[in-house]
């Protein structure tokens, strides 16, 4: 087989592994994604993290870094975006670029890959929100015990458009 018709076939049952919208498994990793950021991110409850986050988690951001534990990463975002200082960050998820794909081992099913597109915005205080950035990323979230937990972030390709 020729490299291109590789590449075409691979991308095509990767497009043909997405689950559509309407799944229940993209409708919960959708509905964890807007717990972890309308409510953990933009309004800085630190306890959405304690409870979405696996305690073997880990970040990766293509302009600060690695943070290698739930620990070190909820302590960055108090700290840091959460610290009383008059700054507050904002994400949007862009709409229609949400894609989830399932993860199964054996037949059973363990975990799903989230990727996407997502605004920052940034308001310091005493002023008006501004656009701050925007992201590609992917999110590995895993089951435990019945529950599904944020096992990996990469967040990258950040660019001010």
């Amino acid at each position: 087989m020729k490299p291109l018709t590789i590449i075409f076939l691979f991308a095509s049952c990767t497009l043909l592994a997405q689950l559509p919208a309407n799944s229940a498994i993209y409708k919960t990793i959708k509905e964890n994604d807007s717990l972890l950021f309308n409510i953990g991110f933009n309004t800085c409850d630190l306890e959405m993290f304690e409870t979405l986050i696996d305690s073997d988690f880990e970040f990766y951001h293509d302009q600060s870094g690695i943070l290698n534990s739930k620990t070190a990463f909820i302590e960055n975002l108090s700290n840091g975006l959460c610290a009383s200082n008059g700054f507050q960050a904002r994400r949007e998820l862009v709409s229609g670029s949400l894609k989830i794909y399932p993860l199964y081992s054996s037949g059973t099913l363990y975990g799903a890959l989230q990727t996407g597109i997502h605004n920052f915005y940034e308001k310091q205080k005493g002023k008006e929100e501004v656009y701050g950035s925007t992201a590609l990323f992917s999110h590995l979230w895993v089951l435990i015990d019945g529950e599904w937990k944020l096992s990996r972030v990469v967040s990258y390709d950040h660019r001010q458009e």
